[in-house]
């Protein structure tokens, strides 16, 4: 522990517990929480045992507050801020980026509001297009223009747990496999197929689904799947409810330095402390991390 006695005065500019508070708008507890579970350490401690914070601290704070923004949770915040090659800038740009498009969606929306407004009151007629407009996601987007890939694998979220209050969410995925050998503990799963042919082994069953089936993957099932040919295929895949499917993604799509990559996997070059990482990050995220993809066992 740091402290700093009496008249040694810094010359940065420091803050007390409340001064954070009073100008970030987080309460002095929150602050008290976030030093206690090593989210947010202050600069250092007073001879008296007060917390004072400075520039590099207030930076980091407003990083949290960004995530918590986007929906990240706190163990979440906590594993992206104390990865090696985190970087502030980059960071900023990337919030920037995803306000800039939440900030045209609302727009769109606000606007579609507007018009309706006007096409209630009889002020002016609306066409029936219009009243959804902001509502829809194109084809080959995604529901927040996140563009997400997994191992340049593109995985489009279509619906968002934050649009059916976390009853469910729904990706389109356009690739080969769906990654290793895992189970769900809260979470239906449903795929719908719709281009190419894919096995899916669920328990102790195999199964091949092609264009236009769909397999139901129940909840605290095992299950895997991968193309039957090779060539990538196309499936909507929906998880009820929601849980924390879309964060696990956006983890996955970085991806952190510590999982394993699929050079690694192939040449099976990953160590153990690896092999750990990714069983915290399914766990983090209500799964259970059970054995390799197919073909890796």
């Amino acid at each position: 522990m740091q402290t700093a006695e009496g008249g040694s005065a810094k010359k940065k500019m420091s803050y007390t517990v409340k001064q954070v508070a009073a100008m970030s708008g987080v309460s002095v507890r929150t602050l008290h929480f976030y030093d206690e579970t090593g989210l947010l350490k202050p600069a250092y401690y007073g001879a008296n045992g007060y917390r004072f914070y400075e520039e590099p601290q207030l930076l980091t704070l407003q990083q949290i507050l960004f995530y918590r923004e986007l929906g990240f949770e706190l163990k979440q915040i906590q594993r992206i801020l104390g990865r090696a090659d985190f970087e502030k800038v980059a960071a900023l740009r990337s919030h920037r980026k995803v306000l800039q498009k939440n900030l045209a969606r609302t727009r769109t929306l606000i606007e579609t509001i507007d018009k309706t407004i006007q096409h209630l009151k009889g002020t002016k007629k609306m066409k029936s297009q219009e009243m959804f407009a902001g509502f829809s996601v194109g084809a080959g987007k995604d529901r927040f223009g996140e563009n997400i890939t997994l191992g340049g694998e593109p995985n489009d979220c279509k619906v968002s747990g934050q649009d059916t209050d976390g009853a469910m969410c729904v990706f389109e995925f356009t690739g080969s496999g769906g990654g290793p050998r895992h189970l769900h503990y809260e979470q239906d799963e449903w795929i719908y197929v719709l281009e190419g042919e894919f096995d899916f082994w669920i328990g102790e069953k195999q199964f091949r689904a092609g264009a236009g089936e769909s397999i139901f993957l129940p909840r605290k099932v095992p299950h895997v799947w991968a193309c039957a040919n090779g060539k990538p295929g196309r499936i909507i895949d929906v998880y009820q409810p929601a849980g924390k499917m879309e964060d696990f993604f956006r983890e996955i799509g970085k991806p952190p330095k510590d999982l394993i990559t699929l050079e690694q996997l192939v040449n099976k070059t990953y160590t153990q402390e690896q092999v750990k990482s990714m069983h915290r990050l399914f766990d983090a995220h209500g799964m259970d991390l059970v054995g390799p993809p197919p073909g890796f066992e």
